[in-house]
């Protein structure tokens, strides 16, 4: 939890999440809730889930970090309840237990309540309207059927069909291989959809009277777009197909091995728990295994692969099916370390708890080495990471070590990244240092441009102003009491054509989400800096 608040305060990184940040505040500035502009031009790519609840919390707390963040962190808690009750449908009130504290200690999901985008909600809602339909299987209860759809409706609003179609996958192969036939094609599932529909009405009508309504709008560079088919189906569906823009040339693999560090620390016993899984399901289709499930196993490998086929491909696209990788890695560890021990279970703890040591050690060496003087803490937190994994190995009386080392450690690690390293390296975010210096210095509306130096979405963020990217040098030093952002290397430019100018502040820059090595070391950081200056007219 303390980790989590830490990183609450860290300026957002651009891209994605600054650009929502900033379309939000945008949204709030418009009063349009049903109808979406970047930088004054319509939007049309993201659902609106993630503006709406941003935008509540900002109306309440305020434009800042902290309000942008706060959604994200409810949506974590959400999905962790909900894994824990989805797991304790079919497994022990232990196994729910560290299924939760395996999905609040993934690299992920430290990751995605910092770096804040639409799959923190898409996770939180996928995983609820699981744990909702699977009690609705179970206790045939009308109020769980209610809400297991109004969650896929939720789960659409924060990232599109993606939130109906993986709890289908894992509900309806489930019901196919316990030959539930009657559950498998009945009509409720009609009234179900009925459901969605009505939960998605408001955005369905904001995109028919934004673009449909307007097929005479330039929209990604395309007139006659549809915003009802963009979201329906183009968006989604045309990443396989071909028809979507968007395509990355990522392998087929990709998610695959993106997921061995964001599932970290506990990858190693998510790829055996799913190996285990597929050699149960085999036995399961030769009549020599039992299970009491499949929704979890299917749940987890139709959406990936169905993401995987995507031509274009992000690591966080998987973290959707993360809670159920945590119910296999906590029902696969429980089982295997404290359950059936044996030999080659000792070995495996000791392989884990060596790699976590040396883990350790190559963070702290990646994380000092680029800022080695800048906070004086950062040692003391190593320090304590050390010892409270030490103490947990070699002295806890716990049966549980294995499992309490690996949340340690990411605990550790996340400490130190949340309070020393982000902070360091989002100094060289020219778009929010230097945004928030010209809040700072009485910015206001319509007297802030961005000249030859792109339009940075954090810019607009912590300034609070619509920021007008221009290129029209002598209409900028006619003007006065304007702000403009631009290269360092143009200062003399606008000197000599306004010598009463006043430079406000400058900052290097840098793609803070894109580090390289570089950037990293000390000795070469001013070479990969794009100098920016902040200058009053």
């Amino acid at each position: 939890m303390v980790v989590y608040i830490i990183g609450w305060f860290i300026n957002i990184m651009e891209v994605d999440a600054a650009q929502y940040a900033a379309i939000t505040l945008e949204m709030l500035k418009n009063g349009e809730y049903l109808t979406f502009t970047d930088h004054g031009e319509d939007y049309l790519d993201k659902p609106p889930l993630i503006f709406w609840i941003s935008g509540i919390s900002m109306s309440i707390f305020g434009a800042n970090n902290f309000a942008y963040r706060i959604p994200a962190f409810l949506a974590t808690i959400l999905a962790l309840y909900a894994t824990y009750r989805y797991a304790k449908i079919y497994y022990s009130n232990e196994t729910a237990l560290v299924s939760a504290l395996i999905l609040a200690t993934l690299q992920a999901t430290f990751m995605i309540n910092h770096d804040v985008r639409t799959d923190t909600n898409l996770m939180a809602f996928y995983i609820f309207s699981l744990w909702q339909l699977a009690a609705f299987l179970e206790g045939k209860k009308w109020k769980n059927f209610i809400l297991g759809f109004v969650g896929i409706g939720f789960a659409m609003l924060a990232k599109g069909p993606i939130g109906l179609i993986a709890p289908a996958l894992g509900i309806f192969g489930h019901l196919i291989l316990k030959k539930k036939w009657s559950d498998l094609f009945s009509a409720k599932w009609i009234l179900g959809l009925i459901i969605v529909a009505i939960v998605l009405t408001p955005m369905s009508y904001g995109l028919y009277t934004q673009f449909d309504l307007h097929p005479e709008k330039l929209v990604n560079g395309k007139i006659g777009t549809s915003g009802i088919r963009f979201f329906y189906w183009t968006q989604s569906f045309g990443r396989i197909t071909g028809e979507s823009k968007w395509e990355n040339n990522m392998s087929p693999f990709f998610l695959s091995h993106s997921t061995l560090w964001a599932f970290a620390p506990w990858s190693l016993f998510l790829v055996l728990g799913l190996a285990d899984r597929l050699k149960n399901l085999f036995l399961y289709f030769n009549s020599k295994s039992q299970s009491k499930e499949f929704i979890t196993l299917f749940g987890l490998i139709l959406p990936f692969a169905a993401l995987s086929a995507s031509r274009y491909q992000l690591p966080h696209y998987a973290f959707v099916v993360y809670p159920l990788g945590a119910i296999i890695t906590a029902d696969y560890m429980l089982r295997t370390f404290y359950q059936a021990k044996s030999r080659w279970t000792n070995g495996l703890y000791i392989f884990q708890i060596t790699l976590l040591y040396v883990t350790l050690a190559l963070f702290f060496w990646l994380v000092w080495f680029p800022f080695p003087y800048e906070n004086k803490y950062a040692v003391a937190f190593f320090i304590l990471v050390v010892a409270a994994l030490s103490w947990v190995v070699f002295r806890a009386k716990t049966s549980h070590k294995l499992i309490l080392s690996c949340a340690v450690f990411i605990i550790g690690i996340n400490l130190i990244l949340n309070s020393y390293f982000y902070p360091n390296i989002l100094e060289y975010q020219a778009g929010s240092e230097l945004g928030l210096s010209a809040k700072n210095a009485g910015v206001q509306e319509g007297k802030f441009y961005s000249y030859q130096a792109g339009e940075p979405h954090s810019l607009n963020f912590y300034s609070a102003v619509f920021v007008e990217e221009t290129g029209d040098f002598d209409g900028l030093i006619s003007q006065k009491n304007c702000f403009v952002f631009t290269d360092s290397e143009l200062l003399d430019e606008f000197k000599a054509a306004r010598p009463d100018l006043k430079v406000i502040d400058n900052s290097g820059d840098y793609s803070v989400t894109r580090l390289k090595g570089k950037f990293l070391n000390p000795s070469t950081r001013e070479g990969t800096l794009r100098k920016r200056i902040l200058i009053k007219l």
